[in-house]
């Protein structure tokens, strides 16, 4: 078999080793968006533009947990970052008045939680989760990989069949929406992912919105004025912020495989190098375990273990 050969044939394994690896974890996360979209970073709100996602709590609803990538800007007023009416408890951090964030499941983040988060104006990424029967009064808070615990006291009845909103909340029974970008929002109910937004812009009329990936809902703005666009995502293999423990090992893997298969294609290209020479030199290697007038070529195994292979003339 030419060198040429040799290589063709593991190249086309390790070829087969990435597809199989991109299609595991490159397509899931493009198969969630449906044609007709492209998904751009984040979109923006210039403090009058909001979703109303239609995700209520059940009355059965025990947990909640809401996951959001955002940056607050300049100028924003006290208020939530989304939920419901203020005295319905659906869970927020809200902006204070002090320049900080606060979790919030009451009437006033003050009065319903002892978690106060600092807001430099970065970027940041924080997920909150929130018991939401009368026993489990504890907020935790994961704000860019720091984690916050605190209790809340109720006061006010669960937000049971209250619409939560993004780009703010309301705020003493009117809506106030915030300035800011948001590049991610998911909740989950019971520890079901039920909501999943994707900020996107639709191709056939170019109208920004965000995109959920759940239900394949296209959701639009609600107040008045309209989304600033964020510059269109770059393709991504893991999530934006966090890269997946089962996809660092998978890759792990998968570059040993590729080094092994490359290791094995070099050595392989250098017998075929070493018959090549033999052949032209009509060279002899009599052996115990080589026949005698034969040529033979030299291979040992990685302990050393020599191991001689006749070498039949083409």
């Amino acid at each position: 078999m030419s060198k040429k050969h040799i290589f063709l044939r593991a190249f086309s394994r390790i070829t087969i080793l990435v597809c199989v690896f991109c299609v595991s974890f490159i397509s899931p996360t493009f198969a969630t968006l449906s044609a007709g979209y492209t998904e751009l970073e984040y979109i923006e709100s210039t403090g009058t533009q909001y979703i109303n996602t239609g995700i209520k709590y059940a009355s059965d609803t025990k947990k909640a947990k809401y996951e959001i990538d955002f940056k607050r800007l300049q100028g924003d007023a006290i208020g939530g970052l989304w939920g419901g009416i203020q005295s319905k408890r659906t869970g927020t951090l809200w902006y204070t008045s002090t320049g900080k964030l606060a979790a919030s499941m009451g009437a006033t983040p003050s009065a319903s939680s002892d978690i106060v988060i600092t807001d430099n104006g970065d970027r940041h990424y924080a997920i909150f989760e929130a018991g939401l029967s009368s026993t489990d009064n504890n907020i935790k808070v994961v704000f860019d990989d720091v984690v916050y615990t605190g209790k809340y006291t109720y006061g006010n009845e669960i937000g049971i069949g209250q619409e939560i909103y993004l780009f703010g909340g309301y705020l003493f029974s009117s809506y106030s929406p915030r300035k800011m970008k948001v590049f991610s929002f998911k909740i989950y109910l019971d520890d079901q992912l039920v909501l999943s937004l994707v900020p996107v812009k639709r191709n056939g009329d170019g109208e920004i919105g965000m995109y959920d990936t759940v239900s394949g809902t296209f959701f639009t703005n609600q107040g008045t004025g309209e989304f600033i666009a964020g510059p269109v995502a770059e393709i991504k293999i893991a999530t934006t912020k966090f890269v997946d423990d089962e996809f660092a090992a998978a890759e792990a893997k998968l570059a040993t495989t590729v080094q092994t298969i490359e290791s094995v294609v070099s050595r392989t290209i250098d017998q075929a190098g070493d018959i090549s020479r033999l052949q032209a030199e009509k060279q002899t290697r009599p052996d115990e375990s080589c026949p005698a007038n034969m040529k033979c070529l030299l291979v040992q195994d990685e302990d050393g273990t020599p191991h001689w292979y006749p070498i039949i003339e083409p």
